[in-house]
């Protein structure tokens, strides 16, 4: 289901319809407040026969023919859909990717704190009632697109436990949509809604999409190989977290996270004595930790006769040394006299 009806109606009257959304500022989430993440897959896979370009030069063609158009193209997608439903088992997306998302949010510095659906007052029975639908096609239009006429489909607000708390709805619709080559690309995508439980308010609401172009296969080869078709999903989902946490930061106008970094090691103090947690150093010419220490080179004193040791060489050689006559009158035994 590709949604061009909005398109379609703008251009058949002039451009003259316009869709607001709701405005998110940073003020409209306090500091810590209860965040309650839901996620809500889609039932089944849902399967896009027709390449995203070509629906919408058709609409661009014939705006006030591709409502009627889309209709039946979506009709079509139905079929196949559950036709090729039957090759591809269960697996559970919702437990898959609630964890990679509520990390996602809590690194993107999202002000609140991010909650489970499972830690909070909506148990899996409301859970499986606020997700129903007869079919894929049906979720979309009720769940995933909505009518921005309509109330939201899920009441928040007749839980009073939920009245202190928002909810961020995560609709994941996982799919193959056809490219221009009619091969069929492994593609998940999200509509985000945030909520104000206390009056069912919508806050912000998002869609975004990432794909595998370059795991497209035909529908044969998925449907004989369908657990390729689910890896490739589950691929996909860090991907797809990622990008739903950075439209909600941008929605909010907050700066991107900054990498952490290592702090920067302490300088030295200026008085000379070592700061608390600094390492020491030996001074120059003191041996460190492990360093073999060379046994010292003995040097004679000045005038002094030293023969060498037995077991140490001197670096030198020992020139004879003649000892010099006493002079007359001198300590010393007497002069012999012939």
């Amino acid at each position: 289901m590709n949604r061009l009806a909005p398109l379609a109606l703008a251009l058949a009257l002039g451009g003259c319809v316009t869709i607001a959304d709701p405005m998110l500022s940073s003020q409209s989430i306090a500091p810590g407040q209860r965040t309650i993440l839901a996620v809500y897959p889609g039932p089944g896979t849902w399967v896009v026969s027709e390449s995203e370009s070509k629906a919408e030069a058709a609409a661009m063609s014939m705006p006030l023919l591709s409502t009627v158009a889309q209709s039946l193209q979506d009709e079509r997608d139905r079929k196949m859909s559950e036709q090729f439903a039957v090759y591809i088992p269960p697996w559970k997306a919702e437990r898959e990717l609630e964890p990679i998302l509520r990390a996602q949010l809590e690194q993107s510095g999202f002000p609140g704190r991010i909650v489970p659906a499972a830690q909070s007052e909506l148990d899996a029975a409301t859970l499986r009632d606020f997700n129903r639908s007869p079919n894929a096609l049906e979720w979309q239009r009720k769940y995933y697109y909505g009518d921005p006429s309509q109330p939201l489909p899920r009441d928040y607000s007749r839980f009073l436990a939920l009245d202190d708390a928002l909810i961020l709805e995560a609709n994941l619709l996982a799919s193959v949509a056809a490219d221009d080559d009619g091969n069929m690309a492994p593609t998940l995508s999200i509509s985000s809604r945030l909520i104000r439980c206390q009056t069912n308010r919508l806050l912000w609401r998002h869609e975004d999409k990432v794909s595998d172009a370059a795991g497209a296969r035909s529908l044969n080869e998925f449907a004989t190989l369908p657990q390729q078709l689910i890896d490739r999903w589950k691929a996909l989902l860090p991907q797809l977290a990622a990008k739903t946490a950075e439209s909600l930061r941008a929605a909010l106008g907050q700066a991107p996270a900054a990498p952490a970094v290592a702090a920067p090691a302490a300088p030295a103090s200026s008085s000379g004595y070592p700061q608390a947690g600094q390492m020491l150093q030996p001074p120059p010419g003191y041996p460190r930790p492990g360093q073999t220490i060379p046994p010292p080179t003995i040097y004679p004193p000045t005038g002094a006769t030293t023969s060498p040791s037995s077991t140490q060489a001197l670096p030198w050689s020992m020139p004879a040394i003649t000892p010099a006559a006493a002079p007359p009158g001198a300590d010393g035994p007497p002069a012999s006299t012939p």
